[in-house]
């Protein structure tokens, strides 16, 4: 029974490196565009199967980790706007920032979800004092 278990773990995160690797390979930009668009598919299967469990009410992730995952989407999103932005500043700022004020709104959502959910695993990991 325990190996099957590290068996499927071994399977979850080698499909999911699988699919971000052929995401950002397929994307069109340099190596540093591809990493960027890895990073954030990879951190995007978390987050939604952390979004789930919040519908759920199973508790899947640690306080910590639902941080990180809460940050870390935001700051990935930036960042695959900030660097082409950067990158191509040459070019028509509107045309590459257009869905940005999207995404901006869903990853607010996405975050305040997320923190709010590591708040209540906080609460609930912190044993009750007895008053004397």
């Amino acid at each position: 029974m325990k190996s099957d278990k590290y068996l499927s773990v071994i399977t979850f995160y080698v499909v999911i490196l699988a699919l971000s690797i052929a995401s950002g390979y397929q994307y069109i930009g340099d190596f540093i565009e591809k990493g960027i668009n890895s990073a954030g598919t990879f951190i995007s299967y978390f987050v939604l199967i952390a979004l789930f469990s919040i519908y759920k009410g199973v508790s899947l992730f640690t306080r910590k980790q639902l941080l990180f995952l809460a940050v870390f989407s935001v700051l990935i999103t930036l960042t695959s706007y900030l660097y082409p932005y950067l990158k191509y500043s040459e070019q028509n700022p509107s045309d590459l920032m257009s869905p940005f004020s999207y995404d901006l709104v869903l990853n607010v959502i996405v975050f305040t979800l997320l923190f709010k959910e590591a708040r209540r695993e906080r609460s609930q990991s912190i044993p009750e004092q007895k008053i004397i």
